[in-house]
Parts: structure tokens; C-alpha cells; sequence
């Protein structure tokens, strides 16, 4: 058996693997600086795109066909090349709607984030939980959803943020939903 269509079955599988890792994770957040914006060609979705073309593309060439080595790895480098032009204009066009990063508030890149009470949250006061986010710990001010009193320690889920306030729910309640 050749060894050139498992190459490209394996390359095709690495993208899709790839693929849902940028979805599940993002490629802002994977970032560890962020005082440049990502490039558009060389990033996480970008080389997914790649991996998938070059896969899709030289498996069925490789196994079917007697063309050279060279000839097959072109063939799917070039479709490579076409899935990242695609995915980008798909992309840029997607932007170009109304979605940005301006419009996206930074409160609400936190909605479901874990936190802990770092203040004892009264049924009807406000006290302070903590969060971990980018490796810095954070402190914001919180109110409960719930009549209940919270106790420092407790684990909690921040539904929302109103007027600088985030507004939280129980760990236990959101794990019932789930």
C-alpha cells in the first residue's frame, strides 16, 4: 500500500481536528499577546483550511490516479492554497455585515465565565466576586439573580453585566440546566 494517501488522509483529519479546536477555542484568546491584530493568512483557521483542501483534494488523486509524487502534491497544495482564499473571503464578507470586534462589548466576552465570591453577596446586596482571564485575576462587583445568600468560596456563573455590576448565578443551578 502507498504511503501518500494516508499522508493526505492524516493531513485532511489534522485540519478537521484543527478546525473544531478554533471554533471550540477562538484564535483571539489563543494568542498570548494581544498588541497586534491576527494575520489573516497565517492563523489557526487558516492552516485548518489548508489541511482540509490539501487532504480533500490529494487522497483521491494519490489512490486513483498514476500521476508522479510531484504532480499529486501540487495538485493539492494549489487546492490547499484555494480553501484559505476561500475561507478568508468567506470570512471578510461574513465581517463586512455588521459583525466586529468593535461592536462586541468586552462584557459580553464574559457571560457564562466561572467565578468564585470573593465578598459575601446579600439576597439583596451587592458583594464582590473573582475570575481568572488571560492570567490575571479579576474583581468585579456582583448581585445574585437568586433571593439567596452567597458565601465567599462559593462557585458562581456571571449571566450578565449591568452598569459595571455582574449580575450571577449559582454554579449548582446552571449545572441542573445543563
Amino acid at each position: 500500500m502507498k504511503t501518500l494517501p494516508i499522508v493526505f488522509l492524516v493531513a485532511f483529519t489534522a485540519g478537521l481536528v484543527l478546525a473544531v479546536f478554533a471554533m471550540l477555542h477562538g484564535v483571539q484568546h489563543a494568542r498570548p499577546s494581544q498588541t497586534r491584530r491576527p494575520s489573516a493568512f497565517f492563523n489557526l483557521p487558516a492552516l485548518a483550511a489548508f489541511a482540509v483542501g490539501f487532504g480533500a483534494a490529494g487522497y483521491p488523486i494519490a489512490s486513483r490516479t498514476q500521476l508522479p509524487t510531484w504532480g499529486v502534491l501540487l495538485i493539492a497544495a494549489g487546492v490547499g492554497i484555494l480553501a484559505i482564499s476561500g475561507m478568508i473571503t468567506l470570512l471578510a464578507r461574513w465581517a463586512l455585515r455588521g459583525v466586529s470586534a468593535e461592536s462586541l462589548s468586552r462584557d459580553d466576552e464574559i457571560q457564562g465565565q466561572l467565578a468564585v465570591v470573593s465578598r459575601e453577596i446579600a439576597p439583596s446586596g451587592a458583594g464582590e466576586i473573582r475570575y481568572e482571564r488571560h492570567g490575571r485575576e479579576i474583581l468585579v462587583p456582583a448581585r445574585s439573580l437568586s433571593s439567596k445568600a452567597l458565601a465567599v468560596g462559593e462557585d458562581v456563573v456571571i449571566d450578565r453585566i449591568e452598569n459595571g455590576i455582574a449580575m450571577i448565578e449559582e454554579w449548582s443551578v446552571v449545572e441542573r440546566r445543563l
